[in-house]
C-alpha cells in the first residue's frame, strides 16, 4: 500500500457497493504498467479493484460498456450452450448503478469479482502453460465473433495504428524533447528500417484484407487466469483495450510476450530468444479454436502479426523514453529503453525464423 490514506480511501470506496460486504483489508495486486490494481477484502468475498489511469482511458463509461458488453455476450452464450470453461467475471455496478466511482481527487474507480484459485504467469516457462493460456485467448475471441466491431468505443484512438505510432516517432526524434536522441542512435537506425512492416499492415488494412472484428488488445500471456491445479484457462482479463481490432493484434502479441524466455525488461539480451516449441504450443492452442473461424488472410499473416506487436511496442517503449517517460511506469533509469531493446531483439528473432514460424502454423491448420 502506498500509504494508511489510501487504504482509508479505498474503504471509502467500497461503502459505495452496498452488496460485497464490510471492508476489511486492501493491498496492491497485479503488474500491471497502466492502472493501479488492488486486492481488496471484505466480510463477503475478495474483490479487484481498480484505479483507472483517466490519463490514458479519457472515455470511462464507454470503456466499461465496452467491457460490460463483451463479458455479458459471452457468458450468456456459454450459459446457453451449457459447457463455458470459463469462471464468470463481472464488471460490479455502483449503487447508484454507475459502472464506475468517482472519487473527492477525480480518479474512477472500477470493481470487479476476483477470480479464485486462479494463477497468471509473466513467463511461459513450459509449452503447457503457452497452449492453454494461447487456447484460453482462442475461446474467448471464438465467444466474441459474432459482435459488431461498430457497436464498440475505440477506447484509446488508434492504439494499434502502426503508421501513426511512426509518425509519433519521427517527430519525437526530430524534437528530442528530453535529449536522449544520442543514446539511441542503434534504435533509431533499426526503426527506419523495419518501416516496411508499418507499410505492408497499412494495405492489408486499407484493402479489407484483414477484417475488423472485436478483439482483447492486450493479450499478454499474464492476462490470461489458470487454474491452479489444472492449469486450464478459466479468464481473460485486464479487459480495458476491447475494442475494434483484428486477429493480428490478438496473435501478435501473444508471440511477443509468450515465446522469450525473460520479461519484457530483461537487461541481458543474449537471453531474448524466440522458443519454437513454446511459438508451437501457443499457436496450436489459439488455433484449435478459431482455425474454422478465422479467414485464409488471416491464418497466412498471423506470424506478420507477431512482427507486427513486437515492433510496435517497441517503438512505443522507445518513443516514451524519449519524451522523458510519461506513459509508462518505470522503477529506474533507462526502464523503458530496455524494454525497447527486448522487443527489437525479438523482432530480430522472429525474422530471422519467420519461415519455419509459417510453417508451424501451416502445419497445424491442414
Amino acid at each position: 500500500m502506498k500509504s494508511e490514506v489510501e487504504k482509508i480511501s479505498i474503504q471509502k470506496i467500497i461503502k459505495d457497493y452496498s452488496g460485497i460486504g464490510d471492508f476489511i483489508d486492501a493491498k496492491p495486486f497485479g503488474s500491471g504498467h497502466i492502472n493501479d490494481t488492488y486486492l481488496v477484502i471484505t466480510t463477503n468475498d475478495k474483490y479487484i479493484l481498480q484505479r483507472i489511469n483517466h490519463n490514458i482511458f479519457k472515455n470511462i463509461k464507454e470503456q466499461n460498456n465496452n467491457i460490460i458488453t463483451a463479458l455479458d455476450h459471452f457468458y450468456s452464450k456459454c450459459r446457453y450452450e451449457n459447457k463455458c470453461r470459463f469462471k464468470e467475471l463481472t464488471l460490479i455496478l455502483c449503487d447508484d448503478g454507475n459502472s464506475f466511482h468517482y472519487d473527492e481527487n477525480g480518479d474512477y474507480w472500477r470493481l470487479m469479482n476476483y477470480i479464485k484459485n486462479s494463477v497468471s504467469f509473466d513467463v511461459a516457462e513450459e509449452s503447457n502453460i503457452a497452449l492453454e493460456a494461447a487456447k484460453a485467448y482462442g475461446y474467448f475471441q471464438k465467444g466474441l465473433l459474432d459482435l459488431n466491431p461498430d457497436n464498440f468505443f475505440p477506447v484509446i484512438k488508434d492504439f494499434h495504428n502502426l503508421d501513426m505510432r511512426l509518425k509519433t516517432f519521427i517527430d519525437v526524434v526530430a524534437h528530442n524533447p528530453a535529449n536522449r536522441n544520442q543514446f539511441v542512435l542503434e534504435e533509431i537506425k533499426f526503426v527506419k528500417n523495419h518501416k516496411y512492416i508499418s507499410s505492408f499492415l497499412k494495405q492489408l488494412l486499407k484493402n479489407n484484407i484483414i477484417p475488423i472484428r472485436v478483439t482483447h488488445n492486450d493479450t499478454k500471456i499474464n492476462n490470461v487466469l489458470l487454474d491452479k491445479n489444472s492449469k486450464k484457462g478459466i479468464a481473460v482479463i485486464d479487459l480495458d483495450t476491447i475494442m475494434p481490432g483484428t486477429v493480428l493484434f490478438d496473435f501478435g502479441d501473444m508471440v511477443r510476450t509468450f515465446t522469450s524466455p525473460v520479461e519484457e525488461d530483461e537487461i541481458d539480451l543474449n537471453k531474448v530468444v524466440l522458443r519454437l516449441n513454446i511459438f508451437e504450443a501457443l499457436a496450436k492452442g489459439y488455433l484449435s479454436e478459431l482455425k474454422n473461424h478465422l479467414t485464409q488472410n488471416e491464418i497466412n499473416n498471423l506470424v506478420f502479426g507477431g512482427k507486427v506487436m513486437t515492433f510496435m511496442i517497441g517503438i512505443r517503449f522507445l518513443t516514451d523514453y524519449l519524451e522523458g517517460d510519461i506513459y509508462y511506469k518505470t522503477s529506474r533509469k533507462n526502464h523503458n529503453l530496455d524494454r525497447c531493446r527486448t522487443q527489437f531483439k525479438l523482432l530480430s528473432e522472429i525474422e530471422k525464423q519467420e519461415s519455419v514460424l509459417k510453417k508451424i502454423i501451416d502445419d497445424i491448420v491442414l
